[in-house]
């Protein structure tokens, strides 16, 4: 089986950030959205900056716990 991961920017009129989609064989299997928080003292870049980070951290927490993928 081939395990991959796509991270997809949302639009701003859905909140923005990333889409998370995990995929097995082509097919997605999973995933999630990562909306930039609004923090006071973090600028927008370091809150999309972080929601990116936040969904790489989820995808290869899922590519570490595939069959044959550790």
């Amino acid at each position: 089986m081939k395990y991959s991961y796509e991270i997809l920017p949302r639009p701003d009129s859905l909140g923005g950030g990333w889409r998370l989609r995990l995929l097995e064989d082509g097919e997605e299997v999973g995933g999630g959205v990562f909306p930039p928080v609004d923090e006071p003292g973090v600028t927008r870049d370091d809150a999309l900056a972080d929601a990116f980070a936040d969904a790489e951290t989820e995808a290869y927490d899922w590519l570490d716990s595939r069959p044959g993928e550790a």
